[in-house]
This record gives structure tokens, C-alpha cells and sequence, in this order.
């Protein structure tokens, strides 16, 4: 797993051991990011964060900052560490460009109200099966509180499994607006509905 492209190109990132995760594969990556288009001065929020692979892949190619949000405390030594070894591939970064958020997504606007409506993109990429009582993409689209924190501004990608339709407006906050399919993965855009909660 590496950064693919930007000012910390080809640097390699850590992995989380002894863990059931689904890292995002460079073919996925890349297109993911060829879609985003350029990301200078722009920015981004990374849901379930994981190593933080693709927030530091949207800092190395220009964001001018990015929040990282991972609930699972064993996870941040690694997300840390390749923060660490991005920022020093990039000759350091300033201390407002990037910030680590240890929290469960459905609680990020009550951890960091003052970012509402401050993003551009939103990238997450939740687990593809979630427990029932867990919180993942769909519960992500239907949850008013967290897309009314993140205001009409932010363009949504989630990746999800190719095989599974996310709830996009009327039954959620979000209306489609397009996707991409990589293999069994899907990568999925949306804005924020003007209708506002779904019903």
C-alpha cells in the first residue's frame, strides 16, 4: 500500500495487522482520484479512516487540509505513522493541514462542530457488511444530523460493494450523482438533497 501520486509519490504506507480490513487497492485508488479531479486547495474529510490512506493520498496531491476520522484506538499508531512518513516525503506540512479525529463517524459533528459545512469532498469508506447495530454507508446516507453538519457544499464519495445499491434520496439525505464500478467495488457520488432529511 503507497501513495500513488503527488509530493509523497511511491511512498509506502503501513498496514493494520491482525485486523479484518479492506484496504483500497492502488486500480480503485487511482480512479477515485481521476474522478475527484485536482485537489489543490481544497478540503477533505476521511471517514472511517482506517490507515488514512486515502486522506494522505488527497494531501499529497494538494489538499490544503484534511480531518481523518477513526474510532478504533489501535488503529491511530498506524494512521500516525503514516501521517509521519507522508509529511516528511512532503518536506513537512503546517500543523492546521491535517488533523486526526478519534471518534465514531455518527458522532463527528458534535467532536468537530466548528468544520460544519467546511469540506468539499467527503470521502468514506465504511466496512461493506456492518453489524446490526454498527454504523456504515447506508446508515451514513440516512443520518440527518450528520448531513445537515455538513451543509450543501461537499461532494460525497462512497465506496461500497458493487453488488449492494446504497439508499441515495428520497430514503436518505443524499441524491446520486453518478459512479464508477472497479472489479467489486463500487465508488459512488452524491450531493446533498435539497429536500433535506429523508422522510
Amino acid at each position: 500500500m503507497r501513495i500513488i501520486s503527488g509530493k509523497a509519490r511511491r511512498i509506502q504506507l503501513k498496514c493494520i495487522k491482525g485486523q479484518e480490513i479492506r484496504p483500497t487497492g492502488d486500480r480503485v485508488k487511482e480512479t477515485l482520484f481521476s474522478m475527484l479531479g485536482p485537489l489543490d486547495g481544497l478540503r477533505v474529510l476521511d471517514l472511517f479512516a482506517g490507515t488514512g490512506a486515502l486522506g494522505l493520498e488527497a494531501l499529497s496531491r494538494g489538499a490544503a487540509q484534511v480531518v481523518l476520522v477513526e474510532r478504533e484506538r489501535q488503529h491511530l499508531e498506524v494512521l500516525k505513522a503514516n501521517l509521519a512518513a507522508v509529511a516528511k516525503a512532503m518536506g513537512g506540512v503546517p500543523e492546521d493541514a491535517v488533523r486526526i479525529v478519534n471518534c465514531d463517524v455518527r458522532a463527528t459533528p458534535g467532536r468537530i462542530p466548528e468544520l460544519a459545512g467546511a469540506f468539499d469532498i467527503i470521502i468514506a469508506d465504511p466496512p461493506y457488511a456492518t453489524a446490526e447495530d454498527d454504523y456504515g454507508g447506508p446508515e451514513l446516507l440516512r443520518d440527518a444530523a450528520f448531513a445537515a453538519w455538513a451543509g450543501t457544499r461537499p461532494l460525497l464519495m462512497l465506496e461500497h460493494d458493487a453488488e449492494i445499491l446504497p439508499p441515495w434520496a428520497p430514503l436518505s439525505n443524499w441524491t446520486f450523482v453518478k459512479n464508477r464500478q472497479i472489479g467489486n467495488t463500487t465508488l459512488s457520488f452524491a450531493r446533498k438533497s435539497e429536500d433535506g432529511a429523508a422522510g
